[in-house]
């Protein structure tokens, strides 16, 4: 997981984001960043392996997990393409590649495990998985889109690395504050109280695939509209705020109402002890749809160095909060802790959305200059 964040270095909120203000630097952008990916992805390939080296693995694991890491490339580019066209708001593109990657390596993954029950032609079968799902993209956009390869333009490639790198470094700042706390209960607590906070956690991982599946949606639209039209960037902000924050709602009552059954059933009555977590995350939930939005609303108006120094905050704030609460409270200390942690983002996140807005309306011309034609700086 830690090895695609690496590998993708947030190029690909980049790339929709700038082709989005100028889609006629579509080809460009992509071909390019199909490159620099190439380029990445073997290098994280490579500190992979040094990695394994320097754990002393066996070296049956160290082979399995040497293949396995070749997928990385694939699966780079693979979304690379799934994103090109919501460059162009062709959404659909998108929301057909991707659920048909993920049956491809399904499919072939249950039937290696039923035809072999051994894990290296399962893992040499889920490469080879990968590749044919990242064929069938290039060509799909190929087709759509037209005629396209890896570009090797050094100097475009040096603007590539420098705008994504903090999208790069807020993306692994993400992945270790979600990861975080299950590391030190596990450092803290015994193994049967990390149980019952992964349990809990897991199934709050389920539901933040709805708010940003509506963001691939949402973003170029509010690239756009901040680019051109900053009056009609407020009122979708506005109405997409009160939906996430609906939804939010919704998801947190229906998890912390329906815990103890959703519990029960899913994991068994020996995860009982899960229900108080999960109830505690549940509102923490509400936040993270939240937070999904705001960030994105900071990336859309080209402020992603502060939305990422947020994040080195937040994820210093909560690692603090779970060093006081763990020892005492377990999992229930490492909830509490996420729950406080996402509230802060959120505060952090609003004061710099308003602060924004605040700055562009006084940058922007009057409504009275506006009608006659002239767009907003």
């Amino acid at each position: 997981m830690t090895g695609t964040f690496l590998a993708s270095y947030g190029l690909d909120t980049l790339m929709v984001r700038e082709v989005t203000k100028n889609q006629e630097q579509g080809k460009t952008f992509l071909s390019n960043i199909i490159g620099l990916k190439i380029v990445i992805s073997v290098i994280t390939i490579l500190l992979i392996a040094l990695i394994f080296r320097l754990l002393s693995l066996d070296s049956r694991t160290t082979h399995l997990l040497l293949i396995f890491s070749i997928s990385i490339i694939f699966n780079s580019l693979s979304q690379t393409l799934w994103h090109y066209g919501d460059c162009f708001e062709k959404f659909i593109y998108h929301s057909f590649l991707w659920p048909l990657s993920n049956f491809i390596k399904s499919v072939t993954g249950i039937a290696l495990v039923f035809i072999f029950r051994d894990i290296e032609p399962l893992i040499l079968g889920l490469v080879f998985a990968e590749i044919i799902s990242f064929v069938f993209a290039y060509y799909f956009i190929k087709n759509k889109f037209g005629s396209f390869s890896p570009g090797f333009d050094f100097s475009v490639w040096q603007d590539l690395f420098i705008k994504s790198t903090p999208l790069a470094i807020g993306i692994i700042l993400s992945a270790i504050y979600f990861r975080v706390d299950v590391v030190m209960l596990k450092l803290m607590r015994e193994d049967e109280v990390v149980g019952w906070y992964s349990a809990a956690y897991k199934l709050i991982e389920v539901f933040t695939v709805i708010p940003s599946s509506i963001l691939l949606v949402l973003f170029p639209s509010l690239v756009k509209d901040y680019h051109t039209d900053i009056f009609k960037f407020k009122d979708k902000l506005y109405k997409s705020f009160l939906t996430y924050l609906f939804l939010g709602i919704f998801f947190a009552a229906f998890l912390s109402i329906f815990s103890e059954k959703i519990i029960s059933i899913i994991y068994g009555n020996s995860y009982l002890p899960s229900v108080f977590a999960l109830q505690i995350l549940s509102w923490a939930l509400m936040f993270i749809f939240i937070n999904y939005l705001l960030s994105h609303a900071l990336i859309s108006a080209g402020k992603e160095k502060i939305n990422t120094i947020y994040l080195l905050i937040i994820t210093v704030v909560n690692i603090g909060i779970n060093l006081l609460l763990i020892p005492k409270y377990g999992h229930k200390g490492a909830a509490w802790a996420t729950l406080i942690s996402e509230i802060f983002l959120t505060i952090l996140l609003a004061f710099s959305i308003k602060t924004i807005m605040t700055l562009h309306s006084a940058a922007s011309p009057p409504v009275c200059v506006q009608r006659t034609g002239r767009q907003p700086k």
